[in-house]
C-alpha cells in the first residue's frame, strides 16, 4: 500500500531525527562515561576545522562502544586482533563514502578524513534504516497476509527498543535491510538476487549465516511440495502425471538455486577467515591489507603497546596453529569472554535483565506457537497448503490466541534459534539488538499483542492504492497527515499490550540516553 509504505517512512524518519536530537541534548549536558573500552584513534598530524568540532560536537553520541571499532577498521584497516570480531562490509561502505564526501571537498579542505568517516556512518545508518522499514513492511504483508497488522509491525519496528544502535556506527541498520529484504524474496522463490542479499548480509554480521536456513527450508519445502503434488496427480488419474517434470521443477526451483544460495551464504565467514589467517598469522611488518597497504603507522603501534594489544605484524595467536585456523571463535572468548554459560556470572544479573523482556518475547511466543499449530508443526510446515488447496487457519483466531500465523514457522524457528544462542553462549546484553536486527518476528508479535482480538483483520491486497482497505487501517486525517498514525491513537485493551508498548518506548527512550553517555546498554 503506496500511501502506508510512505508514512511508515516518514514516521522513521522523524524517530531518526527524534534520536539524533535526544543524543545530543543528553551527550551536551551529561558527563561522558569513561568505559575503559578500545578507542578509535585519529591522525595527530590532522589538525581538525571548525566544522569539524561542530561535526564532533553533534555525532560523537552516536559514535560509542563497539561504533569505535567499525569505523577504526573504516579509517586504518583491521590494524588490531581484536578489530576482527567485526566483518567487512560496513565499514568498507563508510569508507567508500566517506572517500567520495573527502574528495568532494578536498581541493576546500572543509572538514579532515575523520569527519567525513563519521557523517558517511551516520547518513549510510539513516538510509539504510528507511530500506530496513520498508522491507520489513513488504516481508510483512507477503507473511502476515493482514494489512493492519503489517502496516502496525512496520510502525513498530521504527521504535523498536535497539533503536539507537540502528542510528549509531554499527552494522544494524545494514544487516536489518538485507535480511529483510533477503527474507523478502526467499518467500518468493529463490533466485540471484537471494543469493546476493544473502551473501551481502553474511559479510555484514556473523550471524546472518544463520540464513541459510531460510534457504535450506525453502528448498525442502518445494521438494515436499513438488512430491505430494505428483503423488495426488498419479492417485486421482485425472491428470497425467510426468515425474519428468516433477524432477525438472525439483532441480530447477529447489536443489540448484538451494545449493547456490548456501554456498553464497557461507561464503563470506570463510573468506573472511582467511584473509584474517594471511594477514594475523603471518608476519607481515605491521603492513595492513583491505583497502591500503602502507605501514600501520606509529601512532597506532604506541596505542596498541599501551593498551596491550595485539598488532598486525605481531607473533601469531595461539588460533594460527588450529585445523582450521578460525579467528572468530578465538576472539569472541578471548577478548569478550563468549562461551558456553561464559557469562552466567552473578554481577552480568542487570544485563540479563535488560535481556529478559526480548527473549521471553520470543520463547513464549515459540512455546505458544507450537501449542497452536502443532498439527502443522508436527509436519515441519513443508507442505505447501495454499497450493494443496488446504484450508488456512483464518486470522482472527490467530489474533484471538495471540499467536502468529502457521505460515510464520521459520520465521519462529529462526527467532528461537537467535535468543537461545545469545542465551547460553553471547554476552546477554547483545540479545536485544541482535534479534530486532535480524528477524522480524518481535515487531510482528508486538503488533498482535497491541491490537484488540474485536479488531477486523484487513487481508492482503494486491491493489496498492485501494481506498477502502487505506480506510479501514489509518482513517482519512491521519492520511493526509505526516506525524499521526494509530500507533499512539488505537487504546491498548489488554495489560499484556500495554506492556509491550512501554518497554519499546523506554528502550527506545533510555537506550539513546544511556549509550550517548558511553553507559552500558543492550
Amino acid at each position: 500500500m503506496q500511501k502506508l509504505r510512505k508514512k511508515i517512512r516518514i514516521f522513521a524518519l522523524y524517530t531518526r531525527l527524534f534520536i539524533f536530537i535526544l543524543q545530543f541534548v543528553c551527550n551536551l549536558l551529561i558527563p561522558d562515561h569513561d568505559s575503559g573500552t578500545f578507542t578509535w584513534i585519529y591522525d595527530p598530524d590532522d589538525k581538525p576545522t571548525i566544522l569539524d568540532k561542530i561535526i564532533s560536537f553533534l555525532l560523537d553520541g552516536l559514535i560509542r562502544w563497539d561504533g569505535q571499532h567499525f569505523l577504526h577498521v573504516a579509517n586504518h584497516g583491521y590494524t588490531f586482533e581484536t578489530n576482527i570480531a567485526f566483518f567487512p562490509l560496513y565499514p568498507l561502505i563508510v569508507r567508500l563514502f566517506a572517500n567520495l564526501l573527502f574528495w568532494m571537498q578536498e581541493e576546500y579542505a572543509i572538514i579532515t578524513f575523520v569527519s567525513a568517516i563519521k557523517l558517511s556512518a551516520v547518513l549510510i545508518n539513516l538510509g539504510c534504516f528507511l530500506l530496513a522499514v520498508d522491507a520489513i513492511y513488504d516481508l510483512s504483508r507477503r507473511v502476515l497476509k493482514d494489512e493492519y497488522l503489517a502496516y502496525k509491525a512496520g510502525l513498530l519496528f521504527a521504535i523498536n527498543p535497539a533503536s539507537i544502535f540502528f542510528s549509531a556506527a554499527y552494522s544494524e541498520s545494514l544487516n536489518a535491510f538485507l535480511t529483510f529484504y533477503a527474507m523478502k524474496k526467499i518467500h518468493k522463490c529463490l533466485s540471484a538476487k537471494t543469493c546476493i542479499l544473502s551473501c551481502l548480509a553474511s559479510a555484514t554480521r556473523s550471524n546472518s549465516i544463520l540464513n541459510a536456513g531460510f534457504i535450506l527450508y525453502s528448498s525442502v519445502k518445494t521438494v515436499a511440495t513438488e512430491t505430494i503434488l505428483y503423488i495426488r496427480l498419479k492417485k486421482s488419474c485425472k491428470e497425467k502425471a510426468e515425474i519428468s517434470t516433477t524432477i525438472a521443477n525439483i532441480l530447477g526451483d529447489a536443489i540448484i538455486p538451494g545449493l547456490f544460495n548456501i554456498i553464497s551464504c557461507v561464503i563470506p565467514f570463510f573468506f573472511f577467515q582467511w584473509f584474517c589467517f594471511t594477514n594475523f598469522c603471518r608476519i607481515t611488518k605491521h603492513t595492513p591489507g583491505m583497502w591500503h597497504y602502507q605501514a600501520v603507522p606509529d601512532f597506532l603501534i604506541e596505542y596498541g603497546r599501551a593498551n596491550l594489544l595485539k598488532i598486525l605484524g605481531d607473533d601469531p595467536s595461539p588460533w594460527c596453529s588450529d585445523e582450521p585456523p578460525v579467528a572468530y571463535f578465538y576472539i569472541q572468548k578471548h577478548y569478550w569472554n563468549n562461551g558456553f554459560l561464559s557469562y552466567w556470572e552473578l554481577k552480568q544479573l542487570p544485563n540479563f535483565a535488560l535481556a529478559v523482556p526480548v527473549l521471553s518475547i520470543v520463547l513464549v511466543s515459540a512455546y505458544n506457537f507450537l501449542g497452536y499449530h502443532w498439527d502443522y508443526v508436527k509436519r515441519l510446515g513443508l507442505v505447501d497448503n495454499n497450493r494443496l488447496g488446504m484450508p488456512r487457519r483464518p486470522i482472527s483466531a490467530v489474533r484471538q490466541y495471540r499467536v502468529l500465523p502457521r505460515e510464520c514457522f521459520v520465521y519462529i524457528v529462526h527467532a528461537s534459534a537467535l535468543a537461545i544462542f545469545a542465551t547460553f553462549f553471547m554476552n546477554i546484553q547483545v540479545a536485544t539488538r541482535l534479534i530486532f536486527s535480524a528477524s522480524p518476528v518481535v515487531p510482528w508479535l508486538a503488533a498482535i499483542l497491541t491490537t484488540s482480538p474485536d479488531k477486523t483483520p484487513v487481508p492482503f491486497s494486491e491493489d496498492e492504492n485501494n481506498k477502502e482497505v487505506l480506510y479501514k487501517i489509518e482513517c482519512k486525517s491521519n492520511l493526509e497527515s505526516n506525524t499521526d498514525t494509530i500507533l499512539f491513537q488505537e487504546k491498548i485493551e489488554t495489560e499484556t499490550g500495554r506492556w509491550v508498548m512501554m518497554y519499546f518506548l523506554g528502550y527506545f527512550l533510555v537506550g539513546t540516553i544511556l549509550f550517548s553517555n558511553n553507559l552500558p546498554w543492550t
